[in-house]
């Protein structure tokens, strides 16, 4: 199908509108001027009237486009067409107004009959070539309406393209492209947003996917690869193996973990939340982390802290933060926890050399957008991760 612009869209559908509506004006006031719609006429007929029943005049009275007079008075052409036209002597209507052609000439007629007079009638003729043509008024009138279509068309135009270049650069920037003016591209724009959000939403996934991949499963596989190795090397397995075997066996089981974490995170929209109190959460997580080196420090209320979580999310979320402790902090990681937020603080190690890909941040905020949470940082001497909680009474 030929697309269309806007420009000739409004253009034609305008000017088809102006085109009709000056077409019909233009026949609608011809009638009018011709046929004395407008009361014009019937006014002059009945000033006449007035002179020749105050006998100003004698009559009949004659001249080159007035007749007043009696019946008898009136030309036989007259006579014959009023006749036809039912306006004879004979009838009973006591004030009769018409309008009609004799030969090329129009005549407007007042018949005025009161008792026991006979019926005086006043006559005006207009020969056709004196009456003037508006045709050439009525084309200039017309020409001025285009006009004013055509100032009203452009400014309309130029809004709705400048509308639709908005619409198109809130597609590549829609957190910063600016308020609609229009309702209808306000739909789209948001529509348009959505989209574009959905598509960089998928890359961050898949993104995020590969990443996780090749970054928290390498770390157990190797564990488990240096074990089978040390296997290779013992002579006697009985005694020596246990160790290696519960080693081998725990990286089994963060293998385990990771991978359901992994499914999880790229499935976030499926998972089902339960509620759980967060104080007994982080009190399992200060026991696991401390046994591997890191001090960790609870400020936890008396009261308990429920929150809709999935708990292996919620497990995902606390190890991110419990490593990046460790690799990129030094000293205690002091937690802090309310009804609103909770907070994680500890002081960032100024000997570090490698900072980080981000991919810990990223699965943060990931997981905080499971759950309806948002996760904002500070880092500085003082590393501080606030996690702000949902609000369920707004």
């Amino acid at each position: 199908m030929r697309q269309k612009t806007l420009r000739g869209y409004l253009a034609r559908r305008l000017f088809l509108l102006f085109g009709v509506f000056s077409l019909i004006w233009i026949w609608v006031a011809s009638q009018v001027y011709h046929y004395a719609w407008d009361g014009t006429s019937d006014y002059y007929l009945y000033q006449d009237l007035e002179v020749a029943l105050s006998g100003q005049l004698s009559l009949p009275y004659q001249d080159s486009t007035k007749l007043m007079g009696n019946w008898q008075d009136l030309p036989a052409d007259y006579r014959r067409v009023f006749n036809h036209n039912g306006l004879g002597p004979d009838e009973q209507a006591r004030e009769v107004t018409q309008l009609l052609m004799l030969g090329d000439d129009y005549v407007y007629i007042l018949r005025y009959a009161e008792a026991p007079y006979e019926p005086l009638y006043i006559v005006h003729r207009i020969a056709q070539q004196d009456s003037p043509s508006l045709l050439a008024v009525f084309i200039a009138l017309t020409l001025a309406l285009f006009v004013l279509g055509a100032l009203s068309w452009w400014p309309a135009h130029r809004r709705i393209v400048r509308e639709s270049e908005r619409l198109t650069a809130s597609l590549g920037a829609p957190e910063n492209s600016p308020g609609a003016e229009f309702g209808e591209f306000s739909s789209q724009s948001i529509l348009a947003a959505t989209d574009a959000y959905a598509q960089h939403y998928t890359q961050q996934q898949e993104r995020l996917y590969s990443a996780f991949l090749s970054h928290e499963l390498n770390t157990p596989l190797a564990q488990i690869q240096n074990t089978l190795a040390r296997f290779e090397q013992l002579d006697e397995l009985p005694l020596d193996a246990l160790p290696l075997l519960a080693q081998l066996e725990q990286s089994g089981q963060d293998l385990r973990s990771l991978s359901e974490a992994i499914l999880l995170l790229c499935r976030a929209d499926q998972a089902r939340l339960n509620v759980a109190d967060l104080r007994e959460c982080l009190t399992s997580w200060q026991h696991t982390w401390q046994r591997q080196g890191l001090v960790i420090e609870l400020n936890l209320p008396a009261q308990p802290v429920n929150q809709p979580v999935q708990l292996r999310l919620l497990t995902l979320l606390l190890e991110q933060l419990a490593k990046s402790a460790l690799q990129h902090g030094e000293g205690a990681l002091t937690v802090t926890l309310s009804d609103k937020e909770m907070t994680f603080t500890n002081r960032v190690c100024a000997k570090q050399v490698h900072h980080g890909q981000g991919l810990g941040t990223r699965i943060i905020e990931r997981v905080c957008a499971c759950f309806g949470w948002r996760a904002q940082r500070n880092a500085g001497p003082l590393f501080t991760q606030t996690i702000h909680f949902h609000n369920h009474s707004d």
